[in-house]
């Protein structure tokens, strides 16, 4: 429907860079995001070449365009060597940036409108492994004790104390806690902190304390844990304890009875959170009192869980805290140990308490310092809080095929009103337009575009865009008439629907004019433009066309069959060609059609079911040229006619057979009589049922759909049993 010229509207922006990621090498690159999109996703375990294909990232080319081409993972072994495309560009020498994780950005597509580079990110896998690799690992994720393992040891970066200084025992004890907990964790160290701070966090995460031994001099890694005998436990009482300094237990106005924990997400490794209470210390407070802690290394929604409830019983408790002086018997006691207090004059007897800081004490003056707090700190080993599902979707969906989808030929109707006089002065007969008709797949879809082709062309082409369109289903069956009320169901956007406008049922077109949402039902006009009313069943799709019809502007000729997909538009990009399902239509010169005739009445009643006597078939005329204005329905008067036009009108007896045929009518009425029947049928008698075809024709063109009506004959012997009395 016109001339479609080329505009330039936005350009393709390529781009080669080298980004340096972190210390390398790692174990495997997972992800890449770009603009906070998945660009990229696989499970790359060593320096390569990969290949990014989204180029519809972030709209296609249409908006913002996407991300295509080739990537150089460099890991950053110790034997790697300088990049080809780094040389190529910046020239030799150049650095191998062994030790680096990074990427090289091959002149890759970047981006289409948009001359500015989104933030890139990677997701990357690196546990660990050179100190028992059997349990580095949890779950895909690293074992804390690793994480501080290579802290303390690693040269480049970390504390770089030698692997002896380290007490290896504990270390592995508490890797083979961890493990079997399934306690692990993603943490990112951006070297903007101390390694110290960082080491703390680790530790504030598992419920761990890093001490030194008082024999050895080694680090010694231990787990808070109820991993003790009370029984067995080191015992302080009168015969060791110099001085018991202070002994206070909280009140339960100093606990706090919610927890909020902050932890990331598994999915995204965006901020959630978790909340959990003691209703016990609530109602006993008769307020809720509440406290945050975070943990991002935290990706698990179990462990969130169980980690919030070993916290909460910390500060749910009203815990005793005790300070004492005792002698050198105790000297092999560390932070993180456990004992037990029995003092007589406060009525203590086994009080399991863990060293929370110890002092210890000089040459001088032998006397060890302890702060203890009593011992609630294990964490569970089973949650009974469901991870609260956060209740977001996301609002922008992939693209996916679009249904439901129909392939119309366009009518005069909208021919006409697309173009202008002159435009459709020049308009062939012959020519033919495609429309399609497609639903919205999912909440979110923006629009289609439409590619095309004929069936014999090898390629489609891209021919424009369209709008989803309103559609619902027939509820129940509908007759033929000249006005109905339908009832329909799964309905989608009918908010968008205009009083006024023209909707297809089938291959009926009908005018609205009335809709009711809260009943669900719509009164019609039927058979409007060159379209008849027919029969249809329950089940049947309505689409609302009007204004929704997606237009191919390529002139087609009679005859052609033309294939069609349409390809969903999302703020994620377009749906791929070959993921578009296959629509054909063959074209019939459609809008150069006459109109049938309107109005059509047998002995005065339009879709009688039953006759007697005679039959006086009348119509009226109609003008596909003249109908532009408005939308005429089936019971108006005479338009018209188009210049040419006649009518044929075919009568067909009882058993389906064709009985007489009036041609190259230029009136408005025919009349077959009972006498003409009964020596037509053959049967001695008239039919005892016909049905009547009438359809309009120029030049040997006919209308695009004909009248059919069918009826039953009452009087002189046919059913007298049922129409006794006449009809």
């Amino acid at each position: 429907m016109g001339s479609k010229k080329k505009v330039t509207v936005g350009y393709r922006y390529y781009l080669g860079m080298h980004l340096a990621i972190c210390h390398g090498p790692v174990d495997a690159l997972i992800e890449i995001q770009v603009g906070e999109r998945q660009a990229w996703t696989g499970n790359l375990s060593a320096s390569g070449r990969i290949e990014v294909s989204a180029p519809e990232l972030f709209g296609g080319e249409k908006r913002e365009g996407g991300i295509a081409g080739s990537v150089d993972v460099a890991f950053g072994e110790p034997t790697q060597a300088p990049n080809d495309y780094l040389q190529a560009k910046i020239g030799t020498p150049q650095p191998a940036y062994r030790g680096v994780l990074g990427l090289v950005l091959r002149q890759i597509y970047l981006a289409a409108n948009n001359p500015y580079v989104k933030p890139w990110a990677v997701r990357v896998k690196r546990c660990f492994r050179d100190w028992y690799p059997a349990k580095a690992e949890i779950a895909g994720a690293a074992n804390p004790a690793h994480i501080l393992y290579e802290c303390l040891t690693n040269a480049a970066w970390g504390m770089g104390y030698p692997s002896a200084s380290l007490d290896g025992a504990s270390f592995q004890a508490a890797a083979d806690t961890l493990a079997a907990e399934g306690f692990g964790l993603n943490l990112l160290w951006l070297q903007q902190s101390k390694i110290e701070q960082f080491v703390g966090e680790v530790l504030d995460h598992i419920g761990g304390v890093l001490t030194t031994s008082p024999s050895t001099g080694r680090f010694v890694l231990k787990l808070v844990r109820a991993d003790y005998s009370p029984a067995a436990l080191p015992v302080l009482d009168p015969s060791n304890v110099i001085e018991l300094e202070s002994f206070q237990r909280a009140a339960w106005g100093e606990t706090t009875n919610e927890l909020v924990l902050i932890y990331s997400k598994p999915e995204t490794f965006k901020e959630t959170s978790l909340t959990v209470q003691d209703l016990a210390n609530i109602q006993a407070q008769g307020a809720v009192v509440s406290q945050t802690r975070r943990y991002p290394g935290i990706t698990s929604d179990a462990l969130a869980a169980r980690v919030a409830l070993r916290d909460l019983a910390a500060v749910s408790t009203p815990l005793a805290k005790v300070r004492l002086k005792v002698n050198r018997r105790a000297w092999a006691l560390t932070p993180g140990d456990v004992f037990t207090l029995t003092w007589a004059p406060l009525g203590i007897e086994g009080l399991v308490l863990r060293i929370a800081a110890l002092d210890a004490g000089t040459l001088a003056e032998g006397a060890i310092g302890i702060d203890a707090v009593e011992d609630v700190f294990g964490l569970p080993a089973a949650s009974y809080t469901a991870p609260q599902p956060s209740g977001w979707v996301d609002p922008v969906p992939a693209p996916s095929p679009v249904s439901p989808r129909r392939l119309l030929e366009a009518p005069y109707w909208d021919v006409a009103r697309a173009m202008s006089a002159a435009e459709l002065a020049y308009l062939d007969a012959t020519d033919c337009f495609l429309q399609v008709l497609g639903g919205r797949p999912a909440a979110g879809a923006l629009h289609y575009e439409i590619q095309s082709k004929t069936s014999s062309a090898s390629t489609y082409d891209e021919r424009g865009q369209g709008e989803f369109g309103p559609h619902a289903v027939l509820a129940a069956a509908v007759s033929q008439a000249v006005t109905s009320t339908l009832t329909y169901h799964s309905e989608v956007d009918l908010d968008l629907v205009a009083v006024g406008s023209y909707a297809y049922l089938n291959d009926e077109v009908v005018a609205l004019t009335a809709l009711n949402t809260s009943a669900k039902t719509l009164t019609v006009s039927r058979g409007v433009l060159d379209s008849v009313p027919v029969a249809h069943a329950a089940g049947s799709r309505l689409w609302f066309a009007d204004g929704f019809q997606g237009v191919d502007p390529t002139e087609y000729a009679v005859g052609e069959t033309i294939n069609a997909r349409l390809l969903t538009v999302t703020g994620k990009g377009t749906l791929a060609l070959a993921s578009a399902p296959t629509d054909s239509l063959t074209m019939g010169r459609r809008q150069n059609r006459p109109y049938p005739p309107g109005n059509l009445k047998i002995n005065g009643v339009a879709y009688p079911s039953v006759v007697q006597g005679d039959l006086a078939v009348t119509w009226a005329h109609r003008d596909r040229l003249s109908q532009t204005a408005s939308l005429i329905a089936q019971s108006a008067g005479n338009i018209g006619p188009e210049s040419g036009v006649s009518y044929t009108l075919r009568i067909y007896g009882e058993s389906g057979s064709l009985r007489r045929t009036y041609s190259g009518l230029t009136g408005t009425s025919q009349t077959y009589t009972l006498a003409q029947d009964a020596a037509d049928s053959g049967l001695g008698r008239p039919n005892a049922q016909l049905r009547l075809e009438l359809e309009a024709s120029r030049a040997g063109v006919t209308s695009a759909q004909k009248h059919s009506v069918s009826f039953e004959r009452a009087g002189y012997g046919l059913r007298y049993d049922q129409y006794y009395g006449g009809i």
